[in-house]
């Protein structure tokens, strides 16, 4: 799938009476790659947006010397951490630092349309405090992300769309992102996010899913990234088993371990793996030739996401140790 960037903001409209002003919040932590095409994208919206915020979260890859080069673009602001903090503290840091009615949470590989901010404005003008929407992996050329895109539409697709909570392109009004706040306890990229839809959810605000609406995002497209990816994901789950639900250490290490035999249980049996993958081909454009590489792709996943679990167990148990010495 390729992506169309219309000329940059001088066809853009100025907030009209009455429709709310946005403000795009990026965190960047070693986003080199991608990090300009998705300010393209945000400054080609119809509806100019208030302002773009992007957080440099200690990135060595070159990331802040691109952002240097859109700094003068009036709209965009840089802020650096210096030193990487993870995915919460970085968007709280833009959410302190924000000054649009409404915030749009795009991460570094995502591409809004042109017409995404036009879209959004009458959810909001509604009454309507956060919104979800869909999204589409941009790399389906290659077998990754056409194994992640089938695993979306797997899990959520259909009437399990109803389920989806915080997505990419997530936005929310400033105030409630104010009041609520990401979870700067959970280390990286992992989790936070959809701490966040949860407090937002508990603390009443009303909700909106609207999956007309369409996003793309860009997957890794190597097994070294695309293992690295869900081990940061798993590394999640241990910490918001113990410092966000306040679990005992030794219940989430054993639970841990549980997961971890369940998951050496169906690798080992081969079967559900493989039904699985057959049924998430036919999400895919290649159908069933697809079906063996998802099989491996999804036992590399759990793996990953294993590996992740018991990176963070041995990292809070040290802490623990380090607290009591």
């Amino acid at each position: 799938m390729t992506l169309q960037i219309t000329p940059r903001r001088e066809n853009a409209t100025a907030t009209p009476v009455g429709v709310p002003t946005f403000s795009f919040v990026i965190p960047a932590y070693n986003e080199a790659d991608d990090i300009i095409t998705t300010l393209e994208c945000a400054l080609a919206q119809r509806l100019r947006p208030h302002e773009i915020i992007v957080v440099d979260d200690g990135s060595t890859d070159g990331t802040l010397e691109k952002l240097q080069v859109l700094r003068d673009e009036g709209l965009i602001v840089v802020i650096e951490h210096g030193k990487n903090r993870g995915a919460a503290a970085a968007r709280n840091t833009a959410i302190a630092a924000a000054t649009g009615d409404v915030l749009v949470f795009v991460d570094a590989d995502n591409w809004p349309p042109v017409d995404f901010l036009e879209r959004l404005a009458p959810l909001y003008q509604r009454g309507f405090d956060f919104v979800s929407v869909e999204s589409r992996i941009a790399n389906q050329r290659n077998v990754i992300g056409r194994f992640q895109q089938a695993q979306h539409e797997y899990c959520y697709g259909g009437e399990r769309r109803g389920r989806v909570g915080y997505t990419q392109a997530f936005s929310c009004r400033r105030s409630a992102a104010i009041a609520v706040g990401f979870p700067e306890q959970l280390p990286g990229f992992g989790g936070e996010d959809v701490e966040f839809f949860d407090r937002l959810l508990r603390s009443g605000y009303a909700w909106k899913g609207d999956f007309s609406i369409e996003v793309l995002n860009q997957v890794p497209d190597t097994l070294r990234d695309f293992w690295r990816q869900y081990r940061g994901r798993g590394k999640a789950v241990p910490y918001i088993e113990h410092r966000l639900k306040g679990w005992p250490l030794q219940f989430v290490t054993a639970r841990r371990a549980l997961a971890s035999a369940k998951s050496i249980g169906l690798a080992a049996a081969i079967v559900p793996h493989a039904v699985t993958a057959l049924r998430m081909s036919k999400h895919s454009s290649r159908g069933r030739r697809d079906a063996a590489a998802f099989f491996a792709l999804r036992n590399v996943l759990f793996a990953a996401h294993r590996a992740g679990e018991w990176q963070s167990v041995r990292e809070l148990w040290r802490a623990r140790r380090r607290a009591q010495a």
